[in-house]
């Protein structure tokens, strides 16, 4: 009978060999992508090849030697001579002797290359990006004007409808703005409700018709203001996006806060003049007539040359609005608008032109060798003018509904791009930073050993498995965070470390102290050790799901800080559960589940 018991009581502590197994591959894993971290990393500069040149290293090298900067390394992996400093300044000293060097052939990129051995990067692990509170740098807060884009909108409308008026000879109807999104169509009621039954079928979704006294008031529809803004929003970020990739910063961030604010981090960057110069540069967009006679000659996206005119037929300001669609045949197209002005001057030019080719131009402003702002043209489309266009046309025989959705943002640079202005500055310095990550690691460090000393005090053997679980949950952390897309480690990021890995004690406490209860009620250890951990699970997982349900919350309406925050909150309270609750017993079960003593001290 004893013997059944004892063999009863073995039988309960006993995990899976499959578990094991998994649970030793993943702490592998995770380990091998969290060690880099430790390591940190140092300030680099990467040099592209513009041309498919070969990129000369002893230029290099002679150029810095002869400014006095010295490089701790310079290798070439897959095409690319990454150089790598021992501070920030001198980065920045060789980026600005090497540009007038090596401006005509090659690119180069600020970034920053793992201290840790390079075969860490052969296997794919990487340290962790770090925010701007750590790696220093500049921080910028645009506002983005969306009232324009609606006025813009409005004031086409407005126009639109008055040059209707004049072709169909109605008289005795006033159109007029009268806000943003507002337009008030007043006169005679039998004329501007016909008038209305019928123009307004074009616009049917986009315009709501409430009437008024002696009249009628046209409001743009919410549906329209938000298919609007998102339209802004997403083409004033990709424009941004690709003014900063000039600047040559490759961990830059640019990301919408709120509905009408972008955010940009530009972390390494320590000229925030330059940053704001490129950054408020304008881009523009034109038709011009596709000549072989033309004196001008313009690059397509393929480097093929195209003459055409001097000057332009139609410039981007007249472009209302452009979206991808699809034809009768299900062919990608993108239907354009144009307001009163535009459309009358493509309908004198295209009637006249019917069967010959049509480039639209995209100029944007890029930054020189010398640090000034150069126009750079390119054609994007080119179109056969097959009949006489108006106020509205269409640009098909596009390859895929991709290129057609590109070049729809593309149209609508030129003038649906929202006003933008930098409303906030920051400029945290390279020296703030390296003091933040120092600070904030020696509170995770004292914050595990105050914690290691209290619960191999207290918890004696079981607290020295508790800090083993500790130490796998902090590298778990790491490792999810290196391994999460997009993740990056800020200082209030830390404080989420600091906290979880408090937490993660928690559980271990509830844990053992249900299993010191059960030993006082004369429970054998193996049987009080499944007792503990069966019992303390829901309320573990209970109290880690309400937070989790906050943690979620915080990282969906928070930004910036606040997100890295709860970003190591979530990753926490993940590792957490695995490494307190499995990992513990993982070590516990081989050790004292078969134990079958009574009276045991833990």
């Amino acid at each position: 009978m004893r013997r059944s018991r004892n063999l009863a009581e073995g039988a309960m502590n006993r995990m899976s060999k499959w578990k094991y197994a998994l649970l030793i591959l993943m702490l592998f894993m995770l380990l091998l992508q969290a060690i880099p971290t430790f390591y940190g990393d140092v300030p680099a500069l990467g040099f592209h090849a513009k041309r498919g040149d070969d990129i000369s290293l002893s230029v290099i090298q002679n150029t810095l030697q002869d400014n006095g900067i010295s490089v701790n390394n310079l290798v070439v992996e897959g095409g690319e001579v990454i150089a790598t400093f021992d501070d920030i300044s001198a980065q920045q000293q060789a980026k600005q002797q090497l540009s007038h060097e090596l401006s005509e052939y090659a690119d180069i990129t600020v970034q920053y290359q793992s201290a840790a051995p390079a075969w860490f990067s052969k296997l794919g692990a990487e340290p962790v990006k770090l925010g701007l509170d750590l790696r220093g740098g500049v921080q910028l807060l645009l506002f983005v004007d969306l009232d324009a884009v609606y006025t813009k909108q409005t004031d086409a409308m407005v126009n639109d409808m008055r040059r209707a008026l004049r072709e169909e000879r109605i008289r005795g109807i006033t159109v007029r703005a009268r806000s943003a999104t507002e337009i008030v169509v007043s006169g005679q009621t039998a004329l501007y409700e016909a008038f209305l039954r019928d123009y307004m079928l074009t616009y049917s979704g986009q315009w709501e018709a409430v009437p008024e006294d002696k009249g009628v008031v046209l409001t743009l529809t919410p549906e329209e203001m938000l298919q609007q803004t998102q339209s802004a929003m997403v083409q004033n970020i990709s424009i941004l996006r690709n003014r900063i990739g000039e600047l040559g910063i490759v961990e830059a961030s640019v990301q919408r806060q709120g509905r009408d604010h972008i955010r940009i981090e530009l972390p390494g960057v320590h000229d925030p003049k330059q940053a704001k110069s490129v950054i408020g540069a304008t881009a523009s967009l034109a038709f011009y007539e596709a000549s072989a006679a033309g004196p001008i000659v313009i690059a397509d996206r393929n480097g093929a040359l195209i003459r055409m005119s001097r000057q332009p037929v139609l410039s981007g300001d007249h472009i209302v609005d452009a979206r991808s669609s699809m034809d009768e045949m299900g062919l990608p197209q993108v239907d354009i608008r144009l307001d009163s002005t535009g459309g009358n001057q493509m309908m004198q030019f295209s009637r006249h032109h019917i069967g010959q080719a049509m480039a639209t131009v995209y100029t944007e402003y890029k930054l020189s060798d010398a640090g000034s702002l150069e126009p750079h043209d390119q054609v994007i489309n080119m179109a056969t003018i097959q009949s006489a266009l108006g106020n509205t046309f269409r640009i098909t025989g596009l390859d895929s509904a991709s290129e057609a959705q590109e070049l729809a943002l593309l149209l609508r640079s030129g003038a649906l791009t929202a006003p933008i202005q930098i409303v906030e500055e920051r400029a945290i310095g390279p020296t703030l930073g390296a003091q933040n990550i120092q600070a904030g690691f020696s509170a995770l460090a004292l914050g595990m050993v105050g914690m290691a000393i209290f619960m191999t005090l207290w918890y004696r053997r079981f607290g020295w498995v508790a800090i083993v679980g500790l130490c796998a949950n902090l590298i778990m952390q790491v490792g999810l965070l290196v391994l999460l897309p997009g993740a990056v480690l800020t200082l209030p990021g830390i404080a989420g470390l600091v906290l979880t890995v408090g937490m993660a004690v928690d559980t271990n406490v509830l844990i053992f102290e249900r299993i010191r209860d059960r030993l006082r009620e004369g429970a054998s250890l193996a049987t009080s050790i499944d007792f503990g951990y069966r019992s303390a699970f829901t309320t573990i997982f209970d109290a880690n799901i309400t937070t989790l349900i906050s943690a979620l919350c915080l990282y969906g309406i928070g930004s910036g800080p606040l997100q890295g925050f709860a970003t190591t909150l979530i990753l926490g309270l993940i590792s957490s559960m695995v490494c307190g609750i499995w990992g513990t017993r993982a070590i516990i079960n081989p050790i004292w589940g078969r134990d079958n003593r009574r009276a045991v001290r833990i």
